[in-house]
């Protein structure tokens, strides 16, 4: 399954690709070819079971590897970075009304830098129900684009499809003191389906 924002990068390439067969240019054929197998991989949306959630579990809002969990004025922030090769749609770690959809300007800092979480470019999201549950999706270098699927207002389940972010990027997670984390600095997670922790 393809994301439906890949396909404007994957029917050029493939239309290209095409021309250049039909007039034997090998050469620019095999370079758009390449290309159009780069986007259908970087664009994929796996079909996935979201599984069963405890009462207060929460699920990772996205695939990546966890690479800091700081204290804050309002509790801890987690932070998913998303590499090239990770799957970039995102899900909602909880059920409920989506309550925030905000795009926040700002730049373009790496995204693995401390200063990603604080100054670039992102989409801000909140969503309320038995918790209160809120997270960054934030550009990187590559990342200057956003595409959320889903309007304030709209109530949403635990693992469904919210948006995309495109080429690489980084997710910030806040969550309160009553939160027990099941995971670690250094894990993979799976947006959807890794449990990161519960509300106590």
């Amino acid at each position: 399954m393809i994301a439906k924002d890949g396909y404007i990068f994957i029917i050029p390439a493939f239309f290209f690709a095409i021309l250049f067969w039909y007039f034997r240019l090998y050469i620019p054929f095999t370079f758009f070819l390449l290309l159009t197998l780069a986007f259908l991989f970087f664009f994929r949306n796996p079909s996935r079971k979201i599984p069963e959630l405890k009462t207060g579990e929460v699920l990772s809002p996205a695939d990546g590897k966890i690479i800091e969990i700081v204290n804050t004025e309002h509790g801890k922030r987690l932070s998913i970075f998303l590499a090239i090769y990770n799957v970039h749609v995102f899900r909602a770690p909880i059920g409920g009304k989506l309550s925030t959809v905000k795009l926040v300007k700002g730049k373009f800092h790496p995204a693995y830098k401390l200063e990603a979480s604080t100054e670039n470019e992102r989409v801000k999201m909140v969503i309320d129900g038995e918790s209160r549950m809120e997270f960054d999706v934030i550009a990187g270098v590559a990342a200057r684009r956003i595409k959320a699927w889903k309007k304030e207002g709209t109530k949403v389940e635990a693992g469904e499809l919210l948006g995309i972010v495109m080429f690489g990027s980084r997710t910030d997670i806040y969550i309160p003191e009553n939160f027990e984390l099941y995971v670690k600095v250094g894990d993979k997670v799976k947006g959807g389906l890794s449990k990161i922790g519960r509300f106590k």
